[in-house]
């Protein structure tokens, strides 16, 4: 079967910087699946499952003294505290109109402005996920002590999109990460950044910054069922790395236990007729051309029921198969691909 839709939710999966993984993961499935399953619509919006990214943002500034006869201001648009209130409610219209268009879940907490290490160090006092620096003036200490010793952060500097920010042209290897710094440990407070997390003037490059995080901090944790079991395809260890280093949360369940219920599921007339429609629907969009026998669409559609309600009745958010290719074959008379594949036009993870 091959399809070539018109922009409906199958492409925009495949066209999405976040795809199937870091759009669908996260959510407490006793949120998620608090209801019954509803009818399979290809034309409802695509469901993006996840807890919030939160964002701290910092507007780094000073003011500065006058002192005779030496150097006593460096250069950029934000001198004064008037100006920093002005830079403060720029900032905070441009992540609101920002977290506006974002296709995930983004919450902008409110703006800190910071003078000195002492506040800056403050801010990671707060619960967040992303620290957002806007580092209009200031000393490098200072600019140190904005970078999170435990959280993502990010660096957001003006050329020309508002009042120029010294730290646009400051920014060097002393407060970037690079291939030397990397093999020289340092504490918390001497922490550095790498250059791919600043960013100049551009909000569309932010946002799929942000996307990635947003799809990090929900992979993370993720609970899936495995029906058959887990396993690493020439990798036996593939499951105790995803349980210990990435802290899946793995259900298995056997065949055995979904044998009857399959069975009984592929025996429900009413269920087959809903079936019959859906695959209605799924012939008719545009691009969709049948190249095998419709009564295996129609089983994936039922084992698509199956296999949502195994992910909602072990509060998951993920599923996966093993020998897709074998065993449930004879059980479903159909294949597991297709299935899937409606599960992931949904917006789920499955694989």
């Amino acid at each position: 079967m091959s399809c070539c839709c018109s922009m409906n939710r199958r492409e925009f999966l495949e066209v999405t910087a976040i795809g199937a993984a870091g759009a669908t993961l996260g959510l407490a499935a006793s949120g998620l699946f608090s209801q019954e399953v509803e009818d399979w619509d290809p034309n409802k919006p695509l469901l993006i499952p996840g807890k919030p990214l939160t964002v701290q943002p910092v507007l780094m500034y000073r003011v500065p003294e006058r002192k005779p006869e030496t150097s006593w201001k460096s250069w950029g648009g934000v001198q004064s505290d008037q100006s920093a209130d002005e830079e403060a409610n720029r900032i905070t219209q441009e992540l609101a109109a920002l977290a506006a268009r974002c296709d995930f879940a983004l919450q902008v907490l409110p703006i800190i402005k910071v003078k000195t290490p002492e506040e800056a160090a403050q801010v990671h006092t707060t619960a967040h996920d992303v620290v957002l620096v806007y580092p209009a003036t200031g000393g490098g200490k200072t600019l140190q002590a904005c970078f999170s010793p435990t959280k993502h952060t990010m660096v957001f500097v003006r050329h020309q999109s508002g009042p120029v920010y010294y730290w646009y042209e400051a920014m060097s290897v002393a407060y970037l990460q690079t291939e030397k710094s990397e093999l020289t440990p340092v504490t918390p407070t001497e922490k550095k950044i790498h250059v791919e997390d600043v960013v100049v003037d551009d909000y569309d490059e932010m946002q799929w910054r942000l996307r990635a995080l947003y799809g990090v901090k929900n992979f993370l944790g993720t609970r899936i069922v495995a029906l058959g079991g887990s396993w690493g395809k020439y990798a036996a260890e593939a499951p105790q790395v995803a349980q210990e280093k990435f802290r899946i949360q793995i259900v298995d369940v056997p065949y055995e236990a979904i044998e009857k219920r399959l069975a009984a599921t592929l025996a429900d007339k009413k269920l087959a007729r809903k079936a019959k429609k859906w695959t209605s629907d799924y012939l008719n969009l545009f691009g969709t051309t049948l190249k095998t026998e419709e009564h295996f669409v129609v089983n994936a559609f039922l084992l698509y029921t199956l296999f949502k309600d195994l992910m909602r009745e072990n509060d998951a958010t993920a599923f996966t198969i093993k020998s897709c290719m074998g065993t449930i074959m004879p059980m479903s008379k159909t294949t597991a691909c297709l299935t899937l594949g409606l599960l992931n036009d949904e917006g789920y993870l499955a694989f």
